[in-house]
């Protein structure tokens, strides 16, 4: 499970936007696209427009959408310490919550996605992300006493949701929420939704990293999203994926991390061992319309490894991805094949085929 601290932070596989180099060739749109970067959701989010007519302040009402739902669900008490999902997890064990319409809807989600993923990614994660500390001043390696004792407060099958009244309810003191692998994808899907509401067609969404594509580009071609290599940091790239009114969401293993005593641990988190998750994979890309899905998926894919990982992708219908291995072989699903282009010789497309046996 990813950790994500302060706020919904979990630093990315970032993204070269080669569309917003290219966009303007051959395009009639306007000459310059109009491009806004702030800080939310503990992370650097950029939004940029390519429409002739823009609405006035339509920046800050959008920016005001995703600040919107961070106060809702954050865990960063020092910020938001009257956020929802922090009131839920407060009243664990005593007492169910009302909370509004948004907190309810990404909690249903993740419940949803908790179950679809069995439970690989799962929503009550918070003892855990708690434990680890990861992107806090308290990041450390726990004891196994300590991961023994907080792995049976995970489990989502336990969280009680009435949709008539709308409240969450957690049924064991010491059990917690933790929505961030999964409220950016729902901020990023906000923040579309309302460009589309006010009339924008043509706009690329990156919020550290979950990218989001709007239509096309100005010349109608598809958006260029090129997917950050592995090994060479955040400016060089590996293969472009072409993009339209999709979600490119990556996790890795090599952006976020801390070193205990020689040994490094990343961010994301097997529940079944409390430990990071191991195994040959680097990377994982979901790609998909539904942005809370693309979130959940290239978390989940990471932590099951090759094998299971793609299995899991495959057999969630409208979603495409990308595996990268650490001996620099690419898995890309059939759906996106013909949408995919390899950059960098020193990586090599394998056959998926070859792990599957099909």
């Amino acid at each position: 499970m990813m950790l994500r601290k302060p706020l919904f932070a979990r630093p990315r596989v970032f993204f070269l936007l080669l569309a917003l180099a290219l966009a303007l060739l051959g395009g009639c749109a306007r000459r310059t696209p109009l491009r806004e970067t702030r800080l939310v959701l503990g992370t650097s989010a950029t939004i940029t427009i390519y429409d002739d007519r823009v609405p006035r302040g339509i920046m800050d009402r959008v920016f005001d959408r995703v600040v919107e739902i961070e106060s809702l669900m954050s865990s960063n008490a020092r910020n938001w310490p009257d956020s929802e999902v922090l009131a839920i997890n407060r009243a664990a064990g005593s007492s169910p919550v009302a909370v509004s319409p948004d907190t309810f809807e990404v909690i249903e989600r993740g419940i949803r996605y908790s179950a679809l993923t069995d439970g690989v990614f799962d929503i009550s994660v918070g003892p855990l992300v708690s434990l680890w500390g990861i992107g806090t001043p308290r990041e450390r390696v726990p004891t196994m006493e300590e991961i023994v004792a907080a792995k049976p407060l995970i489990d989502f099958s336990r969280i009680e949701i009435d949709p008539e009244h709308r409240t969450v309810f957690l049924p064991e003191e010491g059990m917690a929420i933790d929505v961030g692998g999964i409220a950016k994808g729902f901020a990023v899907q906000e923040a579309a939704k309302l460009l589309r509401s006010e009339g924008i067609s043509r706009a690329v969404l990156d919020f550290g990293g979950d990218v989001y594509t709007v239509g096309r580009r100005p010349d109608d071609n598809l958006w260029r999203i090129g997917l950050q290599s592995p090994d060479t940091g955040r400016g060089g790239i590996i293969a472009v994926i072409e993009s339209s009114n999709t979600s490119v969401v990556t996790s890795g293993a090599y952006e976020r991390f801390f070193v205990q005593d020689g040994v490094r641990y990343h961010h994301m988190i097997d529940i079944s061992t409390g430990f990071p998750a191991r195994s040959e994979v680097i990377s994982v890309t979901a790609i998909a319309e539904n942005a809370t899905l693309s979130d959940v998926l290239s978390t989940a894919g990471f932590i099951l490894g090759l094998r299971e990982g793609l299995e899991l992708l495959m057999r969630v219908p409208e979603v495409e991805g990308i595996f990268v291995t650490d001996d620099r072989r690419v898995f890309v699903t059939d759906g996106l094949i013909d949408r995919f282009r390899l950059t960098d010789p020193e990586f090599r497309l394998a056959s998926i085929e070859s792990v599957l046996g099909q």
